[in-house]
């Protein structure tokens, strides 16, 4: 934490700062305040609602909230109102400061009491919940209440969650998280060994302790023998969130995989606990949910179904999960003989993939499971055991997205079940993290990047939310079908579009514009491109626990089939922001299925796609047939810029720390140089990296970590590059490969290399959002010089041959891509005051082919398919990519990017 702005979470926590009142400077001139803002220092107005409309089971949520530049005073509190006017306990934190030290960034917590279909959050003393959480601590463990439950967690050993209890009454214990391990794939020829190992904590944190809402963070690795064996691998964290009254908390865990991926194979990753039952078996109830609403439930002894009638009080009884009727009242031929009816001990509800789901049951290990119990095509993750006196309800996100998964419960007619929520469920073959092959298939044609060593999961990470339920007795059906929906689309409050848009974030971006028939084409592409992404993602199953959130890259229109097996044309990992495009498009929309998209690539990209430990921390890699399987490891995977609409809309911890973690590719770029196969090594710097992307990510990352603290040392790290650039002759067209230079981690110093100026071939120097990042750190960082630099490229980057010549001296083609770079030509128009050049921009922009919105999607059908597929069609398109016409993500991106760009910087030379 800077100096500067010493203002941690704790502080801040329910609106109230301990810090001393801190003048604030008046918005800068041209920026735009939401409706109702109050006077500078004081904040404004902001109204929310649900993302989807209210939710059916509130469970309570996190979200964040934008201020325009010195509008919100970091000693200003804040509090919630409902629609009618009535307070709604929240609690509030900084994510992000202005360079005049004013709050650019609010995060909030609600509890499941905020059931209002409308909020308004605005300057104010919060409403105090009628019973605030509370964290103790002692040496062995943290033990966090809220009226309603009592958790306690331990700081040490391989018993994470010691106990869970309601009303004094233990609901569940021995929280343990669970891994199963072998040594081979189940493919090869003999039979796998396999082990179970412990998650052990070695380290207990306290992040957030009320008044509305707890947060602790446990951390520690997996181990054998219960945590006694000497090897640690793949380590983990573990964030349990407690909201005030609330009977649910939701865990958060994360791992990092640093296990050996030819020889360690993940058979089963889960959460497990200790469930007692003291309820008779026949008043025991197992339930699960499904996402369509649906709930399968059935009792540990069966009472219907007979021979005999027990009588249609104890059948309701049965279905509805309540107490029967005293034994004495039922049917007299059941009542004799229900102690020799079966007890149905074990439970599973198996999700295979995102189709098909299936429930086990058996009375014993000694006897077969009854595989067909159930089944369905999509679960929703709810699992519920317990009876009258009360049971646990538990669940797992993304269920059948991120497939495969299961809930086990054991033990079921004995007086302690135990319950796992599995998030890769050991019903399934192990993972399998090796890359496809053992040879490379050639760029030229595969357009696959494989380098000897490069091809490791090592620093991925995959992430699992799950919830938990204290409950009092059996839900009713219609409940758990609420509670599924929890799971299956968790509620988020967020704003209007025009109140993140007033408060100048993320760069320049523009509100829907339908104002002419050629606008309305674009804003008609856009809608309908995102809408054809989000039915491929169904419609093709790109679904799973490692995949889940990406899409693919490009499609072959002979095989009716996205390019899934060829090198770099397979999976994304959001190559030229993809990830972007999406949140862009939900900022303008608010549309809920957008936001969905949007949030689960960029947990792919953040987690999956980025390596945060190892050889390649910091650095992410290229698209390819297996997320991490291309050679290239760049750090425009994994920089901040991209990922930061996520975060500060949602408050995510975890992707906080995932931001945070790409603040080691400083260091890697020493090892690493991502011009090693083009270009032999340099001796006149520690590193070397083109300026674009490369450069450009490493500013994303710098710039958020300053505005996420305040710490000045991250910005002068942008100042010292910028002011570095600018003393380069060619400027931003400086360097061979694309804008090779030398770069300094120590410092951020960036060196002239003295080669190839001007012919480096700059397509990708601005493809990953360089443009959206160098403008927003502009709009932050006063730097004259810099600004010039960049306004020549901006302004001679697709000018005629003669202009370049009258600025250079010289001609040159810096391999531009047309639709890219208009938005560049644009700004420079605009910041010029040159009509002509804004014009020439959209000019840029319409007359490249890639720049066309898509025709609708057709349906192909008959032998050419398995199975009736949607797709683009390609005959009449101008667009071709090698000798043949397709489609491909990236002009989806790019087209859509540069129209939501165009629109902000050039309004009135808009088609």
């Amino acid at each position: 934490m800077s100096p500067q702005f010493p203002l941690s979470r704790r502080v801040f926590l329910g609106g109230v700062s301990a810090l001393a009142a801190t003048a604030v400077t008046p918005p800068a001139a041209g920026s735009a305040a939401p409706a109702g803002s109050a006077t500078p220092g004081g904040g404004g107005e902001v109204r929310l609602h649900w993302l989807d409309g209210t939710p059916a089971a509130p469970v309570g949520c996190a979200f964040g909230v934008p201020w325009p530049r010195g509008t919100l005073s970091r000693t200003v509190p804040l509090a919630l109102h409902s629609a009618d006017g009535g307070g709604v306990p929240v609690q509030s934190w900084p994510l992000a400061y202005w360079p005049d030290g004013s709050v650019k960034w609010t995060g909030h917590a609600v509890t499941s009491a905020a059931a209002a279909a409308g909020f308004t959050l605005a300057p104010g003393t919060p409403a105090p919940p009628p019973v605030p959480v509370s964290v103790r601590r002692s040496p062995r463990e943290i033990v966090v209440a809220n009226g309603t439950v009592e958790l306690k967690l331990a700081t040490t050993g391989a018993v994470a969650v010691p106990s869970l209890s309601r009303g004094g009454r233990v609901v569940a214990r021995d929280g343990e998280l669970v891994l199963r391990l072998q040594d081979q794939p189940d493919d090869d020829s003999r039979a796998p060994r396999r082990e179970d190992w412990s998650g052990v904590v070695e380290r207990a944190e306290v992040e957030q302790a009320g008044p509305v809402r707890a947060v602790v963070k446990l951390t520690g690795r997996y181990r054998r023998d219960r945590g006694r064996g000497t090897r640690a691998i793949l380590p983990w964290t573990l964030r349990v969130y407690l909201g005030a009254g609330d009977d649910s908390l939701r865990v958060v865990h994360s791992f990092r995989w640093d296990a050996d991926e030819n020889h360690d194979f993940v058979r089963g990753l889960g959460l497990r606990f200790a469930v007692p039952l003291t309820d008779e078996p026949h008043n025991r109830h197992v339930r699960f949910g499904t996402a369509a609403g649906g709930v399968w439930g059935e009792p540990v002894r069966v009472l219907t179904g007979l021979r005999r009638d027990p009588g249609a009080a104890v059948r309701k009884a049965q279905t509805d999960g309540t107490a029967t009727p005293p034994v004495a009242q039922w049917g007299q031929q059941v009542r004799d003989g229900y102690q020799k009816l079966a007890l149905w001990n074990d439970f599973t509800l198996f999700q295979e993939s995102a189709r098909h789901f299936a429930v086990w049951k058996r009375t014993s290990a000694a006897g077969s499971w009854l595989t067909h119990a159930g089944h369905g095509d999509r679960a929703s993750g709810f699992g519920y055991v317990g009876g009258p006196a009360g049971g646990l309800g538990f669940g797992l996100r993304d269920f059948w997205q991120r497939a495969p998964r299961s809930l086990d419960i054991r033990g079921a007619a004995t007086d302690t079940a135990s319950v796992t929520l599995w998030s890769y469920s050991p019903l399934a073959p192990a993972m399998d993290l090796r890359t496809y092959d053992t040879v490379a298939h050639g760029l030229d044609l595969s357009y696959e990047d494989v380098q000897e060593g490069f091809a490791t999961p090592q620093g991925m990470v995959r992430s699992t939310e799950l919830r938990l339920w204290a409950l009092p007795a059996t839900p009713a059906r219609d409940t758990i079908a609420a509670l599924s929906a929890t799971l299956t689309a968790p509620p988020q409050l967020v704003a209007e579009p025009a109140t993140y848009h007033a408060a100048g974030v993320f760069g320049r971006w523009s509100l829907p514009d339908r104002s002419t028939p050629a606008r309305a084409a674009l804003e008609d592409g856009i809608a309908r491109e995102i809408g054809f992404y989000a039915d491929q993602v169904d419609e093709r199953e790109w679904y799973g626990f490692w995949h889940y959130g990406d899409v693919m890259h490009t499609y072959d229109a002979d095989r009716h089939e996205w390019r899934y097996d060829v090198g770099g044309y397979a999976w994304d990992n959001a190559e030229l922001g993809t990830d972007a495009l999406l949140w862009y498009a939900f900022l303008r929309s608010g549309e809920p299925r957008t936001f969905r998209l949007a949030h689960a690539m960029t947990q792919h990209v953040s987690e999956v796609d980025t390596h945060h430990g190892g050889r390649f921390a910091g650095l992410g890699s290229r698209h390819a047939v297996v997320h991490w399987g291309d050679g290239a490891k760049e750090a425009r995977v994994g920089e901040s810029f991209t990922k930061r609409f996520s975060y500060y809309l949602t408050a995510d911890e975890l992707l906080g720390d995932l931001i945070r973690s790409s603040l080691q590719v400083d260091e890697t770029l020493r090892t690493v140089d991502p011009l090693r196969a083009v270009l032999p090594p340099q001796t006149k710097a520690p590193a070397r990296v083109r300026i674009g992307p490369d450069w450009y990510a490493l500013v994303s990352n710098w710039l958020t970590e300053w505005e996420r603290t305040g710490d000045v040392r991250w910005r002068d790290r942008i100042v010292t590059g910028m002011k570095d650039i600018a003393t380069f002759p060619a400027g931003l067209f400086t360097g061979e490969a694309g804008g090779a230079v030398g770069f300094d981690p120590a410092t951020g110093h960036l060196v002239n290399l003295e080669k190839g100026d001007f012919e480096g071939g700059y397509n990708l120097s601005m493809a990953f959002l360089g443009e959206q990042i160098l403008w927003e750190a502009l709009d932050l960082v006063d730097v004259p010089e810099f600004r010039r630099t960049y306004l020549d490229f901006a302004r001679y980057a697709q000018a005629p041959s003669a202009e370049k010549i009258a600025r250079y001296g010289r001609d040159f083609n810096p391999g531009l891509f047309k639709t890219i770079y208009s938005r560049v030509t644009a700004w420079a128009g605009e910041q010029l005051g040159d009509a002509s050049l804004r014009k020439r921009g959209w000019d840029q922009f319409t007359s490249d082919p890639a720049g066309r919105p898509w025709p609708p999607a057709e349906r192909v059908t008959g032998s050419a398919v398995p199975g009736p597929v949607t797709e683009i069609p390609t005959r009449t398109t101008t667009n071709p990519a090698g000798d043949f016409a397709t489609f491909a993500t990236n002009d989806f991106a790019q087209r859509n990017l540069a129209t939501i760009a165009l629109l902000a910087i050039a309004p009135e030379e808009a088609p």
